[in-house]
């Protein structure tokens, strides 16, 4: 990966007071750091996800506090009175565990400088990536990439642009209404209910025709588009009738937006991730297999059997399984 550092942040890295192993992790926690912060609100925080800096360095907190220490970045915090003194303010570093929000994370020293490449690896430590690389080798990729961004822990990878070309015969797997249904679990796992945002999920309806006869759109797809404005925009959607639809899920929704509009959409696709990913893909019981965000490409000869074993691990999924023409 290619970052711009400058040599006062070298000298940083190369004053910690550690051994070499934990300095060449320090580059690679820098790395992550410079590249989340392409994404900084207009305060210039952005947020860094406790388990992206894991899958760099199991060890990245000492890095970290060292670099709060030395002044290369500072956290965000929130005022709050101090519980041994009522008439104290202190400012404590705000994250949510509950609400997946995670730390966040503003330079004090300006990163512009030259370009150095860091070597970071750590995907290929991970059983996904193995079955990636060699799907793809089998099926005569020659240019093989495979990534994991930062927004959404999401894969990329060379066959996903043209996947319904390349794969005919092949089959997917994949979960209906996924986002839909993946914030009506997240919302429930919190004790949060939206009445009839529930029902539809309770009662196993397509959220897409729901949403479509109650807002009087033209089409299933009319309703797609309206959900991801109401998860992705910065406040417009093209019906506002929804939020009065969902009061609850609109403020739920608002709440995550604070900070940054984009909070919602990242979070939603960090719970997809999750499970199609860490899980599924890490544990699927088959050697070829590709993902494609909400679903897994798989053989003809896999299929009947990955899918009853996905639908044995996560029953609150609503997936089906159809051959690609």
């Amino acid at each position: 990966m290619t970052i711009e550092i400058n040599d006062k942040i070298k000298t940083i890295i190369n004053e910690i007071p550690y051994n070499i192993t934990v300095k060449n992790n320090a580059v690679k926690i820098y790395a992550a750091l410079y590249l989340m912060s392409k994404r900084k609100n207009k305060f210039d925080y952005f947020s860094v996800p406790s388990e992206y800096l894991s899958s760099i360095n199991k060890r990245y907190k000492k890095i970290i506090d060292y670099f709060e220490l030395i002044g290369l970045i500072t956290p965000y915090t929130r005022p709050s009175i101090d519980t041994k003194d009522v008439f104290n303010t202190i400012h404590k570093k705000y994250y949510d565990v509950n609400k997946g929000i995670c730390m966040k994370y503003k330079f004090l020293i300006s990163t512009d400088g030259y370009e150095i490449d860091v070597d970071m690896v750590s995907n290929k430590y991970f059983r996904w990536y193995d079955i990636i690389q060699k799907s793809l080798i089998e099926f005569g990729f020659e240019d093989i990439k495979i990534s994991r961004d930062t927004f959404g822990r999401r894969i990329h990878h060379s066959a996903i642009r043209d996947y319904k070309n390349d794969f005919t015969g092949y089959w997917t797997i994949d979960a209906s209404s996924s986002q839909p249904r993946l914030l009506y679990s997240d919302m429930k796992d919190k004790g949060i209910i939206d009445p009839f945002y529930n029902d539809i999920f309770d009662n196993d309806k397509d959220f897409y025709l729901e949403v479509q006869y109650k807002l009087k759109l033209n089409s299933r797809e009319d309703a797609k588009e309206l959900f991801m404005f109401w998860i992705n925009s910065s406040g417009y959607v093209p019906n506002f009738n929804i939020h009065t639809l969902f009061p609850v899920v609109s403020k739920y929704i608002k709440n995550y937006k604070k900070g940054n509009y984009k909070n919602m959409a990242s979070h939603l696709q960090r719970i997809e991730s999750k499970i199609w990913i860490d899980d599924i893909m890490n544990n699927i019981p088959t050697e070829w297999a590709l993902p494609i965000h909400d679903s897994v490409i798989v053989k003809e000869k896999d299929v009947d059997r990955i899918y009853d074993w996905i639908k044995s691990k996560y029953p609150q999924l609503s997936i089906k399984k159809q051959i690609i023409k």
